[in-house]
């Protein structure tokens, strides 16, 4: 409040703001609705920010009188304008329980979380040294020759770790109901 407190209006700047809101607020609200259709709350908005800062300005604008006081006045609204379009562009967006199917990739991504469980699960249940097959063959994608490599163990017992760890992973996923794809 002691902003405020400390400029005293003088009587021609008070006649100056009654003035400047009687001839200006009418044209500034149609042209601040035109820029917002559909938020007439927005545009109110726009029109009494724009009238404070004439208020905080009234002394230059008091110098300059009626020539260039509207057009002051509709390039603040203008960048009022723009600058709430930015900000609300800058925000996220916020998704209800009815939007999840407008999520990019359009599905319920519920399911992936639950395959990624199980496909957990079923890991756990291998051998420390068929998920290191499985890992190296398909998760880091490398051919058998690269993983006994990386491994150190010949490509033969690779082979042979990676066919097991396979059949093993079916098994504990068919435990939980998962069967190939076409079966």
């Amino acid at each position: 409040m002691t902003v405020l407190a400390d400029r005293a209006p003088s009587a021609s700047m008070n006649a100056f703001l009654v003035t400047l809101h009687a001839e200006h607020r009418g044209p500034l609200l149609r042209f601040a609705r035109r820029l917002l259709p559909g938020d007439p709350h927005r545009a109110e908005d726009v029109v009494q920010e724009c009238m404070f800062r004439a208020w905080r300005n009234s002394e230059t604008l008091l110098a300059v009188r009626d020539a260039a006081v509207r057009p002051w006045l509709f390039t603040v609204a203008r960048n009022l304008i723009v600058d709430l379009a930015r900000r609300d562009n800058a925000r996220p967006v916020v998704f209800g329980d009815d939007d999840f199917d407008l999520l990019p990739g359009g599905a319920d991504f519920a399911d992936e979380v639950v395959d990624r469980c199980l496909v957990d699960e079923s890991l756990a249940k291998l051998t420390p040294m068929q998920r290191q097959a499985l890992e190296q063959v398909y998760r880091l994608d490398c051919t058998r020759q690269r993983a006994a490599a990386a491994v150190g163990i010949p490509v033969g017992t690779m082979k042979s770790r990676v066919h097991k760890a396979t059949i093993a992973m079916s098994e504990a996923l068919a435990g939980h109901g998962v069967t190939a794809a076409g079966c």
